[in-house]
């Protein structure tokens, strides 16, 4: 008789929450999935008590893959806006030094427009505020990720925690045997 008397579920309850958890239900190795199998169905008890259940169902934690890769794309984009902004400014500005004012301020040019010499996106203030909304986008997307990662990373050791726990209870009975 054990003195944990209903281990045998909290067990499995534990380990299906773990699989769940990590995301490792569809993806287990062979090997692993005897072990899950063999308790379901309370085979080899004796046998998997020796065996060291961390090894078999590894600790692993998700990421957020695709969220770090949008950061990462976005992180160059107000530089490129900028860069591809200046481009487009440089050639209208240089004519504007030649035939108009060779005393102009280049940023004056840059946000005034003066004679509409370049498309309007192109201008300081529409790319000025454009940067600053992506930036912002990022400023939240970071934060999202960062929560996202600290709370995922707490349920994970939690889960991970509770089934080592409950697999110790069902094995410590037949290890005294």
């Amino acid at each position: 008789m054990s003195i944990f008397p209903d281990s045998h579920q909290e067990a499995i309850n534990s380990v299906d929450r773990w699989l769940r958890v990590s995301k490792q239900a569809q993806s287990l190795n062979p090997f692993a999935q005897t072990f899950v199998d063999d308790l379901r169905e309370m085979r080899n008890k004796k046998e998997w008590s020796r065996i060291n259940v961390e090894q078999i169902l590894p600790y692993r934690s998700e990421t957020p893959r695709l969220l770090i890769v949008i950061r990462a794309g976005a992180l160059f984009l107000p530089i490129m806006m900028t860069w591809l902004a200046l481009s487009q400014v440089m050639g209208p500005f240089a004519l504007y030094l030649q035939n108009q004012q060779s005393s102009a301020n280049f940023l004056w040019f840059w946000q005034t427009n003066p004679g509409n010499s370049f498309a309007d996106i192109w201008t300081l203030s529409h790319i000025a505020l454009t940067a600053a909304a992506v930036l912002a986008f990022l400023t939240v997307l970071t934060m999202r990720i960062s929560w996202w990662e600290t709370s995922r990373a707490e349920r994970t050791e939690n889960a991970y925690s509770d089934m080592l726990s409950a697999l110790e209870c069902y094995f410590v009975s037949a290890r005294d045997n």
